[in-house]
C-alpha cells in the first residue's frame, strides 16, 4: 500500500499542475496557490513591493524550465512497458486525463519534450516511486523560477514602459504616467491616453467618435476587456491602431511600437529598447535561456507584460475584472499557430526575430525551435469574437492568393490547311523565288587573228 500511495502522489502532484505546462518556453505567472498554515509562500504584493527575501533556488540552474505534464508521461511510460503500476493507480491517472482534450495532452507532450531538452536529467525521475520526494522538490523549485522570472521582468519594466508608451521619446505622455506617488490606478482605462492602448481594437470607431464616451464605456464595463478581445497596443501605428482595418485585421497585428519595444527590453536589454545598438554588459535574457529565434510564446509573453504594465493594477492578479492573463496568453500562441496562412506566421516570426536579433535566421544557426499550441479556456462565444475574425479573414486572403489571377486564355484555333493545287503558293515570308537568269559577266573578246 506504501507504494501505491507514493506514486499516486506523484500523479496527483503533476496533475494539480499540469494547467500551467504551456509556460515551459517562457516564464508566466504561476495559478494563485492558497496559503498553507504555518508555511507562508512569497505572495504577489511582496513580489511587486520587492521584499527582499532568499529565492528557492538559483535561477541559473539546469531545472529553468517549468513543465508538468507528469500525468502524461507516467501514462506513456507505463504503457512501453518503462514502468510498473497497479490498476488502482492506472484507473485514477486515467480519469484524470480524460478531462483533457486530445489537444491539451498534445500541448502538454510537446512541452514535456522540449523540457527534456534543457533539463534530460529529470527523466529517470519520472515514474519512480522511490524519488518521489526528489522530485517534488525540483516542481517546487520550477515554481520558484517561474514566479521569480515574472516578477523580475514586471518589476524592471515598471519604471520603463511609461517612457516606452510615448512614440516619440522627447514627447512624454501627458498627463504624466509617473507622478511621483508610485501608485498605478490613474493608469489603463482611467488614463486618457492609455486608454486607447487598452481599447479592443474593434471599438476604435467609436473611440475616434467620442474619446471620452468611450473611456467610460471601458470604466464601467460596458465596453468588456475580455482575454479573447485583441487590443489597440497589438496594431501598428500612432496612436495605436491608427490605420486598423475591420476588413483586414491581420495587417498590422503584432507590430504596435509599444510591444517591439517592451519584447526588446525583457529578451535583449533595456538599452537595445528603442532599436539602437547598445553595448551590452551582461549576458541577456534570450542567451540564458537559449532563445535563438522568436516563437509564439515569446510574442504571447510580451502582449502579457504590455497589458499588465500600463493597467491600473499595483499588483499582479491573474484575473483582472473580466480579463483573464493566462487566457490572454493562451489566446495569443493559438492564434499565431493556429492561422491558416502558415506564410504569414513564419513571416511574423522571422520579422520579429530580425528586430530582435538583427537577423532573420535567428540568434545563433544552431537554433532548435519548439512552437508551443495552446488552448483557450474561453468560452466559445468569446473565441467567436475577434480571433474567429482574424482567422476568417486570414483563410480569405490564403483562398484569393491561391486561385489563378486571370482565368486561363482558350487555346487558338486552327484552321484547316488549304486545299492542294497544282502550283503551291508561295509563303508571305519567304523570299520569293526568282525566274530571271542570273546575269552571266560579258566574254572576254578574243582577238582576230592575222
Amino acid at each position: 500500500m506504501a507504494r501505491r500511495k507514493r506514486a499516486t502522489s506523484i500523479s496527483s502532484s503533476s496533475s494539480s499542475d499540469s494547467s500551467s505546462s504551456s509556460k515551459s518556453a517562457v516564464a508566466l505567472p504561476p495559478k494563485k496557490i492558497s496559503k498553507r498554515p504555518k508555511k507562508r509562500r512569497r505572495s504577489s504584493d511582496d513580489e511587486e513591493k520587492g521584499v527582499d527575501k532568499e529565492p528557492e533556488t538559483d535561477p541559473h540552474e539546469e531545472f529553468i524550465a517549468a513543465s508538468r505534464c507528469l500525468s502524461l508521461q507516467q501514462c506513456d511510460a507505463a504503457e512501453n512497458g518503462d514502468v510498473s503500476e497497479d490498476e488502482d493507480i492506472w484507473a485514477s491517472r486515467d480519469k484524470r486525463l480524460s478531462k483533457m482534450s486530445p489537444k491539451i495532452q498534445d500541448r502538454y507532450k510537446r512541452n514535456y519534450a522540449r523540457l527534456l531538452q534543457l533539463a534530460p536529467s529529470l527523466k529517470p525521475l519520472l515514474g519512480d516511486p522511490r524519488k518521489t520526494s526528489e522530485l517534488n522538490i525540483i516542481m517546487r523549485k520550477m515554481d520558484a523560477t517561474i514566479s521569480a522570472t515574472r516578477s523580475n521582468d514586471t518589476s524592471c519594466l515598471k519604471g520603463q514602459i511609461g517612457h516606452y508608451a510615448a512614440f516619440n521619446l522627447h514627447s512624454p505622455i501627458m498627463p504624466p504616467i509617473y507622478d511621483g506617488t508610485g501608485s498605478r490606478t490613474h493608469l489603463g482605462s482611467n488614463h486618457p491616453i492609455l486608454t486607447r492602448f487598452v481599447c479592443p481594437v474593434r471599438e476604435l470607431k467609436e473611440f475616434s467618435k467620442d474619446a471620452d464616451k468611450a473611456q467610460k464605456k471601458l470604466q464601467s464595463g460596458k465596453i468588456k476587456m475580455t482575454a479573447s478581445t485583441l487590443l489597440a497596443f497589438l496594431w501598428a501605428g500612432d496612436p495605436p491602431g491608427e490605420d486598423y482595418d475591420d476588413n483586414n485585421m491581420f495587417e498590422g497585428m503584432f507590430e504596435g511600437y509599444l510591444l517591439e519595444r517592451t519584447m526588446r527590453h525583457i529578451f535583449t536589454s533595456p538599452l537595445s529598447a528603442y532599436g539602437g545598438e547598445t553595448q551590452v554588459t551582461r549576458t541577456c535574457n534570450a542567451a540564458l535561456h537559449d532563445m535563438t529565434t522568436v516563437e509564439a510564446a515569446h510574442i504571447a509573453y510580451g502582449c502579457l507584460q504590455v497589458h499588465f504594465g500600463i493597467s491600473a493594477k499595483n499588483t499582479w492578479l491573474e484575473v483582472d475584472g473580466d480579463f483573464n492573463y493566462q487566457d490572454f496568453y493562451n489566446n495569443i500562441i493559438d492564434l499565431i499557430e493556429d492561422l491558416p496562412d502558415p506564410e504569414w506566421k513564419d513571416e511574423l516570426l522571422k520579422a520579429w526575430t530580425m528586430k530582435l536579433f538583427k537577423n532573420e535566421e535567428g540568434r545563433d544557426s544552431d537554433s532548435t525551435t519548439s512552437r508551443d499550441n495552446d488552448i483557450s479556456s474561453a468560452s466559445h462565444g468569446e473565441r467567436d469574437d475577434d480571433l474567429a475574425q482574424v482567422r476568417a479573414q486570414m483563410a480569405a486572403r490564403r483562398a484569393a492568393k491561391a486561385a489563378p489571377a486571370h482565368p486561363p486564355s482558350p487555346p487558338p484555333s486552327v484552321s484547316p490547311p488549304p486545299p492542294p493545287h497544282d502550283t503551291a503558293p508561295t509563303r508571305p515570308s519567304e523570299p520569293t523565288p526568282s525566274h530571271e537568269s542570273t546575269p552571266v559577266p560579258p566574254a572576254t573578246p578574243v582577238p582576230a587573228p592575222r
